[in-house]
C-alpha cells in the first residue's frame, strides 16, 4: 500500500480551494449577467441609460475576474455592450 506524502496533500489541498474560488466567482459573474440581461429587456424602447452602462460596467468587471473567454481579445469574451445592444433592435428586431 502506497502511502501519501505531503507533497499530495497539499496538492489535492490547493486543486480543492482554487476550484471552490472559481465556483464562487463564476456565481457571482452569473447574477452580473441575468441583472444586465434583465436591464438590456427594455433598451429598445428606452435608448441606452445611465443603468444600461451601469449594470454593463459591473457585469464586465465580474466577467474579467472570472477570467471567462480568456480575455477581450477572444471571440468568446463577455456581454455586449448596451451600444451594441441598441444597434440591434433596428439591425435585426426581434433578437431576444
Amino acid at each position: 500500500m502506497k502511502r501519501i506524502g505531503i507533497e499530495e496533500v497539499v496538492s489535492a489541498l490547493a486543486l480543492g480551494l482554487t476550484l471552490l474560488g472559481s465556483a464562487a466567482t463564476a456565481t457571482a459573474y452569473e447574477a452580473e449577467l441575468r441583472a444586465y440581461w434583465q436591464a438590456l429587456a427594455s433598451i429598445c424602447m428606452t435608448g441606452v441609460t445611465p443603468d444600461h452602462v451601469r449594470f454593463y460596467e459591473a457585469v464586465v468587471k465580474a466577467v474579467e475576474a472570472a477570467e471567462y473567454g480568456r480575455g477581450r481579445t477572444s471571440n468568446f469574451w463577455g456581454p455586449r455592450s448596451p451600444e451594441l445592444a441598441y444597434l440591434d433592435c433596428f439591425q435585426a428586431p426581434g433578437w431576444q
